[in-house]
């Protein structure tokens, strides 16, 4: 006699957890996607405007800049980052990451900040590219813009990245030195009260 085969359902695929910064989730993409198709469509609709479709793709631009740089970095991924100018020193690169015990990072959020973080250059780069091919020299300064902008966040981004896992693990190997540090005090003085 055969035993019946029970079919099992497929596993339903979790949904996503539910963002924890929700205002902070919409913004990293809105003025991207703002500035990404009022340049695509910027003539469609305001024929002959340069000036005014120039500004207000720049504009949105250095909001979605200054957006990612100093608010969406902090809230969505826990780092920051900026760029120090001093006529004595140069510049300097400075990073800020929040500290173990209090970065919380929704996985979800992390990983959306980082695709559209390197997306957003690389899409600017083919908007340069079909401005270049197109002979449209007026139009090739706000996909550049776009490039710069873009890309130095992400290299901030990435920059800041390395140096809070550096900052972790001298962190966790100051911590494992401080262990056995105490580790063999005790022990020490447990020799020496034996003695």
């Amino acid at each position: 006699m055969s035993t019946p085969v029970q079919l099992v359902p497929p596993p339903i695929a979790a949904e996503p957890p539910a963002p924890k910064h929700p205002f902070a989730f919409i913004f990293h993409f809105a003025f991207k996607v703002a500035a990404m198709v009022f340049y695509l469509l910027c003539e469609t609709f305001n024929k002959n405007q340069f000036v005014l479709n120039f500004v207000v793709c720049i504009v949105l631009l250095a909001m979605d800049f200054w957006t990612v740089k100093n608010v969406t970095g902090r809230l969505l991924v826990g780092l920051r980052w900026w760029n120090e100018g001093n006529s004595e020193t140069g510049n300097a690169w400075r990073f800020e990451s929040l500290a173990e015990g209090q970065r919380v990072i929704n996985p979800y959020e992390s990983r959306w900040f980082w695709i559209v973080l390197v997306a957003n250059p690389a899409l600017w780069v083919l908007c340069s590219l079909s401005a270049l091919l197109g002979l449209d020299w007026g139009y090739l300064l706000i996909p550049i813009t776009g490039v710069v902008l873009g890309g130095s966040n992400l290299a901030g981004y990435f920059k800041c990245s390395k140096d809070a896992k550096k900052q972790l693990q001298s962190m966790t190997a100051n911590m494992a030195t401080s262990a056995m540090t105490s580790a063999m005090t005790g022990r020490l003085q447990a020799a020496i009260a034996r003695v």
